[in-house]
């Protein structure tokens, strides 16, 4: 494999790479990469986003000046393939300008393209420009594939006319970056990579995880080879052929001055993935959180969310706190995401809600002390909370209650305190383990504290005869220790003693 020195030292034209791959699959992140790697290449970044707001140059500014302080180019509002593919001649003219004049020297220059963008006719500037043609060579075209969406796109269905952006830019990678391989098993991916290389079987394919590969995967492979292309694509020089996206997929802006609750945004976000997490192709954002002092950053694909506060990222003593939001995906209803973000923000309309979510908020925390003190058998804990009016039949997400936790812990003084206090005996689990399957299943607490809490629960009205999830008498789980004869004869049911 060619390395970027000599790459570099072979020809006087400046190497591009032109980074693509469908909506979420991990571009930017791969640029941030580029950016930071120890490489010493002063390399221009030429960064196009599908829609009104430019989020990806807020995740890749801070990289970039420390490349070159000047180098970032953003082009906003359009596809690169297509409404603003003369904005790139234009950005190039302007570097080769310079480089010209000696005012400027450069290593490489990456170009990254909006997730719906055809990489063809990106590639086709570089052979119909001359002055581009002079200053530049295309060094290769690097796909990025999401492991966990990529057949999904693939196999979606076009209007009549219309490209599937994926496998166009499958077809035209000199080399795939196979993405986000932990979230798919290992005959996913064999069967993810075969289907890949059917479609095009010149590039390599490299695996990764959160877009983390040598630099020398991307940049200076020499990969692109216009003989090759022309076999695949004979039109590709052709400067007049169509070019069509499909209509149904756009791309929607959300800038809103303020700031937003932080739960708030969690119950819609959640509540929006869970819904109508597969028409949105892609979601981003940056949010001003109330009374954070930095921004938050998020990205979404599909029902996949991803977002931390950007601790390089602060607000400043001046800076006006906008939100900004962007959503790409099918039959987007702009109306209906408008006004459920303006229910996220932290004003006096919303504050009925905010004070709602917190007292939800508060009671799952106190519920979890309850846990935690049935777990410790603190019995002043216990009563304590019970008295400030922790309900005795609050479940975790697993639908475990405090009587559940304290009888697999063989914590008997807890048990008979959480009774008395209203908890149910025969509260399931989303398992549809009942406490005293807990007991015999379990092997937490020691055999005299279970039998004891066995006694305290049958005096309840523990069933004897309900089956668990697993169709098993809370008897059938006892196995052989030390005393285990004594509990099985406690909870065998009346019907059907032991002999």
């Amino acid at each position: 494999m060619a390395t970027l020195a000599a790459g570099a030292s072979e020809d006087p034209s400046v190497p591009v790479t032109v980074l693509t791959g469908f909506l979420g699959s991990g571009k930017t992140t791969l640029l941030n990469h580029i950016l930071t790697a120890t490489h010493g290449k002063k390399i221009a970044v030429i960064e196009n986003e599908f829609g009104e707001v430019g989020i990806d140059d807020a995740l890749i500014e801070k990289n970039t000046r420390v490349q070159a302080e000047d180098e970032l180019v953003e082009m906003m509002n359009g596809c690169i393939c297509c409404t603003v593919r003369q904005d790139l001649i234009n950005v190039l003219q302007k570097l080769a300008a310079r480089l010209a004049a000696g005012s400027l020297h450069l290593d490489g220059v990456v170009i990254e393209t909006t997730g719906m963008a055809d990489p063809a006719p990106v590639a086709q500037t570089f052979f119909v420009d001359e002055t581009v043609k002079q200053w530049f060579c295309l060094d290769g075209i690097i796909t990025m594939v999401d492991a966990k969406h990529i057949e999904q796109h693939l196999d979606d269905e076009k209007p009549e006319g219309a490209e599937n952006e994926a496998v166009e830019q499958v077809a035209f990678a000199d080399r795939i970056i196979l993405n986000k391989i932990d979230l798919v098993d290992e005959a996913d991916l064999h069967r993810i990579e075969a289907r890949l290389r059917s479609m095009n079987t010149n590039a390599p394919v490299v695996r990764t995880c959160q877009s983390n590969v040598s630099v020398d995967h991307v940049l200076s492979i020499r990969g692109f080879d216009l003989k090759r292309t022309l076999e695949m694509d004979p039109e590709f020089l052709d400067t007049d052929a169509e070019h069509q996206h499909d209509d149904s997929v756009s791309t929607l802006s959300i800038v809103r001055p303020g700031e937003v609750n932080g739960a708030l945004v969690n119950e819609w976000v959640g509540d929006l993935l869970q819904n109508f997490g597969n028409d949105i192709f892609r979601m981003k954002g940056v949010l001003a959180i109330s009374r954070a002092p930095c921004k938050f950053v998020y990205q979404a694909v599909h029902m996949i969310f991803d977002g931390s506060f950007d601790r390089d990222a602060l607000w400043g003593p001046a800076e006006p706190r906008v939100n900004k939001l962007v959503f790409i995906g099918k039959n987007l209803d702009k109306a209906a995401l408008t006004a459920g973000f303006e229910g996220c923000l932290d004003v006096p309309e919303n504050r009925v809600k905010i004070l709602a979510i917190q007292q939800v908020k508060v009671a799952e925390q106190q519920a979890q002390m309850l846990f935690q003190a049935a777990q410790r058998d603190d019995i002043p804990a216990l009563k304590r909370l019970l008295a400030n009016g922790v309900p005795a039949t609050a479940a975790n997400g697993i639908g475990q209650t405090a009587l559940h936790i304290a009888c697999i812990w063989g914590n008997y003084k807890s048990v008979e305190i959480l009774i008395e206090a209203g908890a149910d005996p025969n509260q399931m689990n989303q398992f549809g383990g009942m406490p005293i399957h807990g007991l015999a299943a379990m092997k937490k607490g020691t055999m005299r504290g279970r039998i004891e809490c066995a006694k305290k629960m049958i005096k309840a009205g523990a069933s004897l005869t309900t089956r668990d999830g697993r169709n098993m008498l809370p008897r059938e789980h006892v196995d052989d220790e030390q005393g285990a004869n004594e509990l099985q004869q406690l909870l065998a049911p009346p019907a059907c003693p032991l002999s």
